[in-house]
């Protein structure tokens, strides 16, 4: 399957962006620069074509620059191209892999920074929540819409983050935990978040609650951050964020969205992205609501052979103007976690229920066409670069488990994060460890405390209109230097006596009892933030902290009272965590809100026929 899809791309549309499937063309789709090929890149590694990935490296380093007046997606770029390149960077660089490449001289790696590089001016914001677009040429263009997804803000950490380590240069990392801090302050009181945010105001511009479209990686990435970096910060607020989901929005085994303010079910709908949560509660350790209702997904692929983008639970019918089926991996998956996790071999019947249903429904003359209508299987004439990597990626790791693995992921010298695109992300020491472990004996260090990730000498690179982001030192009088530099529990010994919320520094921010005011004068000083914020909640200043000893340079928002010099630190006593929970899917292009014929409903309303299965569920622990 993958050799008919990615041949056909190479002989047909190559260096175009993808595959048109049926017609045998090619077409730019993001920002003509081949992106196919680097999305395929590690899948090739992955079946171990050692040749076609060397040349495919080769390639790309050779012919691919991103100097182009193009304006792209910042979250399909990230999670596409720079994921893409900095998984094969980290799998043609290493021996251990099995895959390195003689003459590579981390070419991969130069794009990515570049790349990367021209996407910061999306991050001038006085939320610090990304523009959805980037001309990657000129910047933010001064038309730009200022409404952007919650999945869009928050599913950059882990391709950053790895960046920033790879690097030495804390500005990406820095700039994408402050986009997901300004998505979590701006939570409801059931700490729950909006599908669309105002990246300059901060409001919510829809305010339903769920795990699938515009939301669903949002979650994900809080997770595996934390798995991968292993940032407290990243945990607590994915524990909180699922316990919320899990109460407001489960509806044993099926998902509903929710107003976030009320917690009021107003779509009764599954959507196909959200079939990436139970993958996602695998991989946390919640198991048991996983199966629940990755059999509730299954029937619904079992009854039109695919899952329609959306499907109604009050009517039971396939909701109308969401009637595709683009070839999407995440119902994989799930399947291939529960798998992995259960060893329970109905998994591999569902395996092969997915595989039938592609091979003999999507497979087309030059590759595997989007399914345009469920119930009557029409093809359409388009392929989405993440069928290569991840919808065969999935379904090839679950067979090859099956076997007996033999594959870099289950067998090789490191254990892997899956990115929301399916990207391998090695958790070794280089990556997962920061400047604190420098104190372990032994322990990676790269260049020692003073040089290593983390110091205070980032390069910054200014080109066209590229926004400066220059360190912002945190200090406090009371901890020493030292303190910095402890381990990744850094939380432990600290502050005896406060909560896991207290500790973190995080605090809470009501939408409807804060006033933002924008400043727009520009700030000569390079310390000084781009934009300041106000926050005013009533009577007390409220802001969003990191705890000193977390990080030698995460940024610490302030908010001045009046006109004295001093700082209100306000947290909230929320309670401990609680345990575990969840994995992501792909966005994807797909932005289409539900239609009118979809019945808006609370859950006094909702159709008998799914009423067995939806009924509240308490608050999990």
């Amino acid at each position: 399957m993958f050799y008919h899809a990615f041949d056909g791309y190479m002989k047909y549309a190559f260096p175009l962006d993808e595959l048109r499937p049926l017609s045998c063309q090619g077409e730019d789709s993001l920002g003509g620069y081949a992106l196919t090929l680097i999305d395929s890149l590690d899948t090739l590694a992955l079946l171990g074509d050692k040749e076609k990935f060397g040349a495919a490296v080769e390639w790309v380093g050779k012919n691919v620059r991103f100097d182009i007046n193009k304006t792209v997606s910042v979250f399909e770029t990230n999670i596409r191209i720079l994921g893409g390149l900095l998984s094969a960077h980290l799998i043609a660089s290493d021996y251990a892999t099995g895959m390195r490449i003689q003459s590579y001289d981390d070419q991969l790696l130069h794009l990515a920074a570049d790349l990367a590089q021209r996407l910061l001016p999306a991050f001038d914001t006085p939320t610090g929540i990304p523009f959805g677009s980037v001309n990657l040429k000129y910047g933010v263009d001064e038309n730009e819409s200022k409404i952007t997804s919650t999945a869009g803000g928050g599913t950059l950490t882990l391709e950053f983050g790895i960046l920033s380590r790879l690097t030495n240069n804390t500005v990406f990392e820095r700039v994408t935990k402050n986009s997901v801090r300004g998505i979590w302050s701006r939570r409801s009181k059931l700490n729950l978040v909006g599908a669309h945010i105002n990246v300059f105001t901060g409001e919510w511009t829809q305010k339903d609650a769920g795990i699938g479209t515009s939301i669903d990686s949002f979650y994900e990435y809080l997770l595996k951050a934390y798995l991968l970096f292993g940032d407290e910060e990243y945990l607590y607020i994915f524990q909180e964020a699922y316990k919320a989901a899990m109460h407001y929005l489960h509806h044993d085994p099926w998902y509903v969205e929710v107003n976030m303010n009320s917690g009021a079910t107003v779509w009764p709908l599954f959507n196909s992205l959200q079939a990436f949560w139970p993958g996602l509660q695998v991989l946390a350790g919640d198991v048991d609501p996983a199966i629940r209702t990755h059999a509730a997904f299954f029937s619904v692929w079992k009854k039109y052979g695919f899952t329609p983008e959306g499907f109604n639970l009050a009517t039971s019918t396939v909701q109308n103007g969401q009637r595709s089926y683009p070839l999407r991996p995440e119902l994989i998956e799930s399947t291939y976690w529960l798998f992995k996790a259960t060893r329970d071999y109905r998994y591999i019947d569902i395996g092969r229920d997915i595989l039938a249903s592609l091979q003999y429904g999507a497979r087309c003359p030059c590759g595997y066409c989007h399914i345009s209508d469920v119930e009557t299987h029409k093809q359409d004439d388009h392929m989405e670069s993440f069928f290569l990597a991840e919808t065969v990626k999935y379904l090839w790791l679950l067979f090859d488990l099956a076997a007996g693995p033999d594959n870099i992921v289950e067998n090789g010298p490191y254990k892997y994060i899956f990115s929301t695109e399916g990207h391998l992300l090695p958790v070794t020491p280089e990556i997962a460890l920061v400047d604190e472990h420098c104190s372990y004996f032994g322990a990676f260090c790269n260049g020692g405390a003073d040089h290593g990730y983390g110091t205070s000498a980032s390069s910054t690179h200014q080109k066209a209109n590229y926004t400066q982001f220059n360190d912002i030192q945190a200090s406090s009088s009371l901890y020493s230097v030292s303190n910095m530099f402890t381990t990744r529990g850094y939380l432990k010994g600290v502050c005896p006596g406060l909560t896991h919320a207290q500790k973190l520094g995080i605090s809470y921010s009501d939408e409807e009892s804060n006033v933002i005011e924008q400043t727009s004068e520009s700030h000569e000083h390079h310390s000084e933030s781009a934009v300041e914020s106000r926050v005013e909640a009533q009577s007390s200043n409220i802001i969003l902290i990191s705890h000193p000893v977390a990080s030698q340079h995460d940024e610490v928002l302030e908010s001045k009272s009046g006109s004295g010099d001093h700082v209100d630190i306000v947290v909230t006593a929320d309670s401990d965590s609680m345990s575990h929970d969840n994995a992501g899917g792909s966005l994807g292009a797909n932005t289409e809100e539900p239609t009118e014929d979809t019945t808006r409903t609370s859950k006094q309303t909702e159709d008998e026929e799914i009423a067995p299965n939806f009924q509240s569920k308490e608050d999990i622990s």
